[in-house]
């Protein structure tokens, strides 16, 4: 089985799991909702990008967006679909999205499940679905190389998590077209695992 298949089934079997975990993430990461509250000016449609059961895009939704979700794993959209405006599965390397559309794209954490040399690729379809001015809000675990492990919430299934560094995630929006505008790195959480978090945010330019 293919490293991406294995994310997907992977997810599949934890998908309810992994909601009552993360449900209410957000109560506990004020920099967070700092973060989705002002990014929630963005214009329609806004396109959460590995969703998992919705949650963040649900935030979105609450501040007057309308908020479509996609996910590798079809169990995770299924669960995104009641919360968003709808929500499918589907391949962030291949998105099932016209050119130039979207008004904007939020992508918490779901980078970090691809390998490093497919990260220019992602970043380049979120280029070409965003309309000229659109905007892009990405997270990712700061480090480098790669994490496995054969265990994920309590389950015995197959997990690997990519670690970036703050500037190779600006360098590739910069070399994908895209402009960013904030670039921040910040403590984890008491409720999060010990990483340092990655926020990039990012337009789409109007010219050039």
């Amino acid at each position: 089985m293919s490293a991406w298949n294995h994310v997907r089934s992977t997810y599949d079997e934890v998908a309810r799991q992994y909601e009552a975990r993360f449900l209410h993430e957000l109560e506990d990461k004020p920099r967070d909702r700092e973060l989705l509250t002002a990014f929630a000016a963005a214009s329609d449609p806004v396109v959460e990008i590995g969703s998992g059961p919705g949650q963040i895009g649900a935030f979105v939704r609450q501040r007057g967006r309308r908020v479509y979700g996609l996910d590798l794993s079809p169990q995770m959209a299924v669960l995104a679909n009641g919360r968003l405006d709808g929500a499918l599965a589907a391949d962030m390397r291949s998105l099932p999205l016209a050119s130039a559309r979207v008004g904007a794209l939020i992508a918490f954490y779901s980078l970090i499940h691809i390998r490093r040399p497919e990260l220019g690729t992602v970043l380049r379809e979120f280029a070409r679905v965003l309309r000229p001015g659109g905007r892009v809000l990405f997270s990712a675990h700061e480090g480098r190389g790669e994490l496995e492990r054969d265990e994920f919430l309590g389950e015995r299934v197959p997990f690997a998590a990519t670690l970036f560094e703050l500037g190779e995630l600006v360098d590739a929006s910069n070399a994908a077209g895209l402009e960013v505008v904030l670039a921040e790195r910040r403590a984890g959480y008491p409720s999060e695992s010990g990483t340092v978090r990655l926020h990039v945010e990012a337009i789409r330019p109007t010219s050039g």
